[in-house]
């Protein structure tokens, strides 16, 4: 852990990655970003389920169908609190695969956007890393509250 500066009430701690795939099971939505030839990354958001140690996640036709697949493209999810200034952020970058997935399969990212998402995609991580923004001390009230 480590101080950052100008805020002595938190330390940053970096995650591993058994704890990372633990913060991205409890949040539905993760952030897509992918290359575009002379272009910024375009990033969107996807609903996603963790399987194992892969990300899975799905998509409609479409241009952001064809640059994803069998390329590097990088998940970002994350959770802050605002008022205490703490949070956490986990980026899993590698290569996304589109993938049929059998009937018995219990897992399902339900999409929140219309269209079909016919199209399922599993990321299968070259890396995962993630940072913890922590208090750096105990709330004196044992409410909670600081």
């Amino acid at each position: 852990m480590r101080k950052i500066d100008g805020d002595d009430r938190t330390v940053i701690s970096s995650l591993d990655v058994q704890e990372c795939l633990v913060l991205l099971r409890w949040e539905p939505i993760a952030r897509l970003a992918y290359g575009v030839r002379a272009e910024a990354p375009i990033v969107v958001p996807v609903n996603i389920v963790v399987d194992d140690d892969t990300i899975l996640f799905r998509s409609d036709d479409g241009p952001k169908l064809d640059r994803i697949r069998e390329q590097p493209v990088s998940l970002q999810a994350d959770r802050f609190d605002w008022y205490r200034r703490i949070g956490w952020s986990v980026l899993a970058r590698g290569v996304a695969h589109e993938y049929v997935p059998d009937d018995e399969s219990r897992l399902d990212p339900q999409p929140w956007a219309p269209g079909a998402k016919a199209h399922w995609l599993r990321l299968v991580p070259t890396a995962i890393t993630g940072r913890r923004l922590e208090l750096s001390e105990a709330p004196m009230d044992p409410r909670g509250y600081l």
